[in-house]
């Protein structure tokens, strides 16, 4: 075939990929991979048979001294171990999950006064302001959406400079009280994150391939009703979102103009804005700009002391005495910082990102929901 035919197969992939991604994404929790779930079985099977094919393009499993791609791997550290290689977001979701599952806690029982109480012990845990903690956990919701699966290649702006310096600053006041020697070097500086990512049609046998992709996003496509239809059927269990994913999804295999990705609203612009579409100054809908977001973590921040560390033992704050500080373990402390780190690197100015792959669905389904928990107050 002539190179502007493989173009045209590559274009034509890409497309396809990002729009399927976005609906499956669309829904938020993988109600299809749920047993019992109020989706039908035909719409549970044809989904499931979908992402098997959307997962297939991630390929074989990261090389000892490969680059990072921040489309296919986390970038902010490497795999764990004695070998020097990438980190995959399934493999650092399975790396975090353990660790907070194997986390002993910081409560220890101690008598006072002929009573057996629980302290936090000195350096088993991090004391967080609640400002503080309310303001640095927003980059949960920032990652879940950097991290959508098809979202489209970026290249980060210089604006967001300050901001990403004051979240690597955030994760290293979680590590300071644990005895962590700080500063740590800016993960956006690591030498081992590629400047360019791999693309999601870099497949063999691409015609092939790309067949398959639309023979299972059509199957996919066809059991999602039109919006008109959700509406009318009062179907909660579908998201509004992908109904109208799936319409565009059609309208491409179709061939048909359509659009394969839409961000929360038509005014963002990724290499400037959080993709987040939180408020700004009050109005629903208006983008925050990187510096908008450092300017506002600067107020927040300076307000409140920084993180610390109990240096003896000490009960725990009273919510029903109005106590709002916010205690983590110090495995749960580090696991924040690791995932500022992250927001962090992700937000360096210059960083380029091809099309994210549908390999960081489960990271960022956890970074909405179970991560949200676990980095609360927590008591063992």
């Amino acid at each position: 075939m002539n190179g502007s035919g493989q173009q045209g197969l590559a274009e034509s992939f890409e497309r396809v990929y990002q729009a399927a991604c976005r609906m499956l994404w669309a829904q938020g929790a993988p109600a299809w991979r749920i047993t019992g779930s109020e989706w039908s079985d035909a719409r549970c099977a044809a989904f499931q048979a979908l992402e098997a094919v959307l997962r297939s393009v991630d390929g074989g499993s990261p090389q000892p001294g490969e680059l990072s791609d921040p489309a296919r791997h986390v970038i902010a550290r490497r795999a764990p171990g004695d070998v020097d290689r990438p980190l995959t977001f399934d493999e650092a979701l399975r790396d975090w999950e353990e660790r907070l599952a194997a986390d002993p806690g910081y409560l220890v029982e101690r008598e006072e006064g002929g009573w057996t109480e629980s302290f936090m012990g000195p350096g088993l845990c991090v004391v967080i302001p609640h400002t503080w903690h309310l303001t640095t956990r927003s980059i949960l919701l920032e990652l879940y959406h950097r991290l959508a699966p098809g979202r489209p290649a970026v290249v980060i702006d210089s604006g967001a400079a300050e901001l990403s310096g004051l979240a690597h600053e955030a994760a290293d006041a979680l590590r300071a009280p644990l005895g962590v020697e700080v500063p740590t070097s800016h993960p956006g500086d690591s030498p081992w994150i590629s400047p360019d990512s791999r693309p999601v049609y870099e497949v063999p046998d691409i015609a092939a391939r790309l067949e398959e992709l639309r023979r299972a996003a059509w199957r996919a496509a066809e059991t999602v009703p039109t919006p008109e239809e959700l509406r009318g059927a009062l179907d909660f269990a579908l998201d509004m979102d992908v109904a109208e994913a799936a319409v565009e999804l059609r309208k491409l295999l179709a061939g048909r103009p359509a659009t394969v990705w839409r961000e929360k609203h038509e005014s963002i612009d990724p290499a400037q804005h959080l993709v987040d579409g939180a408020v700004q100054d009050g109005v629903y809908g208006q983008p925050t700009s990187f510096g908008q977001e450092a300017s506002s973590w600067r107020k927040y921040l300076a307000r409140v002391p920084v993180p610390w560390t109990p240096p003896t033992y000490r009960r725990p704050p009273a919510p029903e005495m109005g106590d709002r500080d916010v205690v983590l373990s110090a495995t749960r402390a580090l696991v924040f910082a690791e995932l500022l780190d992250e927001y962090a690197a992700r937000l360096y100015p210059g960083r380029r990102s091809g099309v994210i792959h549908y390999g960081a669905y489960n990271l960022g389904d956890s970074l909405m929901w179970e991560f949200g928990r676990e980095l609360r107050d927590t008591s063992f």
